[in-house]
């Protein structure tokens, strides 16, 4: 195993910072157009992956959120409109609450993916060539595991 040197920390560091900063602008982005927090997007486009509707706790490891801190966002977007909650009483456990993204929602999450996409472009993915990409994937998936 490398030694953590200075390099690897300033790595580290830069690694953080520049990951903070495309998420600052990808948010921006979503805000300025739709008045939609970064966060918020990520939750309604977790829940179009899952089908249009996913238990809270699906939803907590997807998005590796705590269910407090899902919660309050949950409450917010149903405030908006964007999902409904409803309980589960035929679940094992009757706790189990899930969250379904409503037709506003839907729309939402796909007139905002069009800005999310062009800002991904714009500050990741116009940078990096196909090798780049492959290389991140490699690096991305050693650190993974």
């Amino acid at each position: 195993m490398p030694r953590l040197d200075a390099g690897r920390v300033a790595t580290w560091r830069a690694f953080g910072v520049m990951v903070a900063d495309m998420q600052r602008e990808v948010e921006a982005g979503l805000v300025d157009d739709y008045d939609l927090p970064l966060a918020w997007f990520e939750l309604l486009a977790a829940l179009q992956a899952g089908g249009g509707s996913l238990r809270v706790g699906d939803l907590c490891e997807v998005l590796h959120e705590l269910p407090s801190s899902l919660s309050r966002r949950l409450d917010r977007l149903e405030e908006h409109g964007f999902v409904s909650r409803t309980s589960n009483p035929t679940a094992d456990d009757r706790r189990a609450v899930t969250v379904t993204l409503t037709r506003d929602g839907r729309a939402e999450w796909r007139d905002a993916n069009i800005t999310y996409r062009r800002m991904v472009q714009q500050h990741f993915a116009s940078a990096l060539t196909d090798t780049d990409i492959a290389s991140l994937q490699r690096i991305l998936g050693k650190l993974g595991s």
